[in-house]
């Protein structure tokens, strides 16, 4: 019996890695099983006992069966970029099978200043920390550079970055003539669609005057920085904090020495008179990042294909198509909504003080809007019960997806992606029609020489 335990749940996943709930439905497997052949030997005997362990037999038999069909027939990918590849392919659409860093050589090889886009997960991480002076954290791109910044249908996704290091027309920030400033991550940045329309793109033909200051990997925590150090110098009529579900989740941001100091209404790295500091920093080390990251992509693939066949006594392949790692897996700790409360409220006091509006945007993200397994406290109604109740006006762009009949094609590839263009469109346009009228592009600018 002992033995028998440990099987079920190495068939099920690492315990250290299962929830009790998982833990006790591998146990409530086993012991079915069990219970099932003692009652046969009870009531029929030998023989009932043997039937019942065919029965058991053909059901093992059949799932390993199933295993090996998925392992040759639909193989798991070794990185998300062949994921998407695998999905081209079988929509019968060209995809753009290079990586960032080949495609940032052959445009440098052409002569383009050219550079891999950043995250701001990017300077947490031990390899990109240890070459960064010790009290700067970046929160730009490289500027007045093509920023190749992602691919997910199929075309890679590259820009021309300002004076600053985003997208937005040249001259837009540095003359101080800015209406809307938006603050975001991936959503607002626009992945990973041709530039010209994204969310912030195409919100610009109501808001001429709109600077984009998203970037790819920001939570609540900096996006506060990228508040404080690019936005609250312009003093815009209107703020737009777009952001998604998982932005909440500020853990990881304030394990960052410099990141969570920005919780201090006083605190600023000056980023503004460091732009020359960062374009040096990225210039120095962007590339040989992303050629890294690449290559460990690039091990993935390999290793994926090398060791397909691997690990099928505990049925992985099936359980990931079926999505069972995720039910049975140890749930994460929740969310502290805390330090989340306290960037928002900062970011809407500061505005409100220099007579801004402040609005928060929620993105619809594919976890919501189409498979609907969005943690509770994390969904679109709570979020905006919480903001809404912290006084901050939201316009929930989440239901405008709930309410089309088909969700899934508002996304690219149908697939757990960022939105097409289509939905882009849908969303830009839901949020022009709630903002008031005096939210315009006609607003009146006090004229501000950025330093």
């Amino acid at each position: 019996m002992p033995l028998g335990i440990a099987a079920a749940i190495v068939l099920t996943g690492r315990a250290a890695d299962m929830s009790p709930t998982g833990v006790t439905a591998a146990l409530a497997v086993l012991l079915g099983c069990a219970l099932a052949i003692g009652i046969a030997a009870v009531r029929v005997g030998p023989s009932g006992v043997v039937r019942v362990a065919c029965e058991i037999g053909s059901l093992v038999a059949a799932l390993y069966a199933a295993e090996l069909v998925i392992r040759i027939v639909a193989p798991l990918p070794g990185s998300t970029q062949q994921a998407r590849q695998w999905d081209a392919g079988r929509l019968g659409l060209p995809f753009d099978a290079r990586n960032k860093s080949e495609v940032v050589t052959e445009l440098r090889a052409r002569g383009i200043y050219a550079f891999p886009g950043i995250s701001r997960e990017w300077p947490r991480s031990a390899r990109v920390r240890q070459q960064l002076p010790e009290e700067l954290y970046p929160l730009s791109d490289a500027s007045n550079a093509e920023v190749v910044e992602c691919n997910e249908g199929g075309r890679y996704l590259i820009f021309h970055s300002d004076e600053l290091g985003f997208n937005n027309p040249p001259g837009l920030v540095l003359s101080g003539l800015v209406d809307v400033a938006v603050v975001g991550a991936s959503f607002g940045l626009g992945h990973c669609i041709a530039d010209g329309h994204s969310f912030a793109n195409l919100l610009r033909s109501s808001y001429p005057r709109l600077a984009n200051f998203s970037m790819a990997g920001s939570s609540a925590v900096s996006m506060l920085a990228t508040f404080r150090e690019y936005v609250e110098p312009l003093r815009p009529p209107l703020v737009l904090w777009v952001m998604q579900a998982f932005t909440v989740d500020t853990h990881d941001e304030m394990t960052n020495p410099i990141l969570s100091r920005y919780l201090d209404p006083g605190f600023s790295q000056h980023l503004l008179e460091r732009r020359q500091e960062v374009d040096q920093v990225w210039s120095s080390i962007a590339i040989a990042v992303q050629h890294e990251a690449d290559h460990r992509n690039a091990l993935a693939v390999q290793a994926a294909a090398r060791d397909r066949f691997a690990g099928i006594v505990t049925l992985s392949a099936l359980r990931a198509h079926l999505h069972l790692n995720e039910q049975l897996a140890r749930r994460p700790a929740p969310v502290d909504f805390e330090s989340f409360r306290r960037c928002l409220d900062l970011a809407r006091r500061t505005t409100e003080a220099w007579g801004g509006r402040f609005v928060v945007v929620l993105m619809p993200l594919y976890t919501e809007a189409v498979v609907h397994e969005m943690p509770p406290p994390l969904r679109h109604d709570q979020l905006t019960a919480l903001l809404e109740g912290m006084g901050i006006t939201v316009i929930d762009a989440v239901p405008t997806f709930l309410a089309t009949p088909d969700p899934r094609s508002l996304y690219v590839m149908r697939r757990n992606n960022h939105p097409t263009e289509a939905g882009y469109r849908l969303l830009a346009e839901f949020v022009a029609g709630r903002l008031q009228p005096a939210d315009s592009a006609t607003a009146q600018v006090v004229h501000r020489d950025m330093p």
